[in-house]
């Protein structure tokens, strides 16, 4: 059964401003707007498991929140859409899943085309190269430099007795 309010009425009236548009002086919606919106990155979670968000952050628990918070970013305009999808964020949680996939087999098909291309490389660099392998489980694309250390200042004089 509806209720009907006197138009004169002090209720009608806040309720006649929350039904029109803000375009007209009201409080609701214009329609659609695409912006402020929510855009999504897959992570991996410390047990190796990919995800994009955490169940657990319905239930209270800080770490699933602070982890899906982190897999969530609201973007206000174009530009940081464009931006953001640049970095690595997806419309909706499902895209993202299939992006960190997408990003992991190009990691790996990489990391196979230097695993290929170390075989042309000196026995000291190739050695050099399967310590960096072995220190992690992850796809190393390329290997991290090690930087040589000097002491600072002017290299001391090589005095040759003639």
């Amino acid at each position: 059964m509806a209720i009907i309010y006197n138009p004169d009425s002090e209720i009608s009236r806040e309720l006649t401003k929350w039904d029109t548009q803000k375009r007209h002086g009201g409080f609701n919606a214009n329609g659609y707007e695409e912006f402020p919106k929510m855009v999504y990155q897959a992570k991996a979670r410390e047990n190796g498991k990919v995800m994009c968000g955490d169940p657990l952050a319905a239930t209270g628990d800080a770490i699933g929140e602070a982890f899906s918070r982190s897999c969530q970013m609201i973007v206000s305009d174009q530009d940081e859409m464009d931006r953001a999808s640049k970095e690595g964020w997806y419309d909706t949680p499902d895209l993202a899943l299939v992006g960190y996939e997408d990003t992991q087999k190009s990691m790996a098909d990489v990391a196979a085309m230097r695993h290929f291309a170390d075989q042309g490389m000196s026995p000291a660099a190739q050695s050099e190269a399967k310590l960096a392998d072995d220190a992690t489980h992850e796809h190393l694309p390329e290997i991290p430099s090690t930087p040589v250390l000097r002491k600072r200042g002017r290299p001391k004089r090589v005095v040759v007795p003639s």
